[in-house]
């Protein structure tokens, strides 16, 4: 199997060491970066990039943040660099970053 795809959380398949916990406001939130997508046993690589769920309301929030053309051999340092701006964005930003993504589900 693919670094990029080794583990998974709901239909997110990524690589070790991609997903993080922040809690604000008594609402824990998933970051990480996804390495695919399954859709019900298709495997979409180019469906990747930086995933927020809410863990709290057990919901997604958005995902495909940082895209790269595959994320099946793991994540490249765009999307490093973004998962690390998400958890260190003190947490008023963090929300508004969030919400502000083009795929918001909120």
């Amino acid at each position: 199997m693919s670094q990029g795809i080794a583990n998974r959380i709901g239909n997110y398949l990524y690589a070790d060491g991609a997903m993080r916990k922040r809690v604000i406001n008594g609402t824990t939130y998933i970051v990480g970066i996804a390495g695919a997508y399954d859709a019900f046993g298709l495997i979409g690589s180019e469906h990747n990039g930086i995933f927020i769920l809410d863990d709290t309301n057990k919901r997604v929030l958005t995902d495909r943040i940082c895209e790269q053309s595959s994320g099946y051999y793991g994540p490249n340092q765009s999307q490093w660099d973004c998962l690390r701006d998400y958890m260190k964005a003190p947490a008023k930003q963090f929300l508004a970053m969030v919400q502000n993504s083009p795929r918001y589900r909120g």
